[in-house]
């Protein structure tokens, strides 16, 4: 199995069918929370319906498919963290992420998405890291700019939630500038802290 240890206390590992219920559970009760920004909220009803979600994410690769990774804090289920929509001969990816509502405010998703960027400019070799955030969405923002990730612009009506469209706005990072020297310096202070 798959995983990245950040410190004493969290660890981000591939998701397993054995998580389900931990995740059925911390869906369901972060579920208003958690509509505002993603479109898939609904589609969770039942315990059948992540069974049946992650059992599609089951053997993919980080490299050629989505790849999904719990976040876990003192051993529970705090989110997800996640890889998609690969441009492999370009070398780009996409990350995503969702925690929730009682975990925030900590930097534990910031220092998720540390580690999982270090691996995939460091381990994968892609050259750029997408991230888009929902317009409105202050929370999901404030980590690639903490990042130092480019602001890019709007991606207008990019994402139907539910009915209404909402912009997106998109962040980049590339490898030569997450690994320059005081870049380098700010990413081991967000990591300590």
């Amino acid at each position: 199995m798959f995983s990245i240890k950040l410190d004493n206390d969290t660890e981000l590992r591939e998701l397993e069918l054995s998580s389900a219920n931990d995740l059925f559970n911390l869906i369901c009760s972060n579920r208003n929370y958690l509509r505002k920004w993603l479109t898939w909220v609904d589609n969770i009803e039942r315990l059948e319906d992540i069974e049946n979600q992650i059992k599609s994410d089951l053997g993919r690769d980080m490299v050629y498919g989505r790849f999904v990774l719990e976040i876990r804090h003192l051993g529970n289920l705090a989110g997800l963290i996640n890889f998609h929509n690969q441009d492999k001969n370009n070398k780009i990816i996409e990350l995503g992420y969702w925690f929730a509502e009682n975990f925030q405010g900590k930097g534990i998703m910031t220092k998720s998405c540390i580690a999982c960027i270090n691996y995939a400019f460091l381990n994968l070799e892609f050259n750029r890291v997408v991230v888009k955030c929902a317009v409105g969405n202050e929370r999901s923002k404030g980590i690639p700019e903490r990042l130092h990730f480019t602001f890019e612009g709007i991606e207008k009506e990019g994402q139907n939630l539910y009915g209404e469209y909402m912009d997106m706005r998109i962040y980049s990072m590339l490898k030569r500038d997450w690994i320059k020297p005081d870049h380098v310096h700010l990413l081991r202070q967000l990591s300590s802290r």
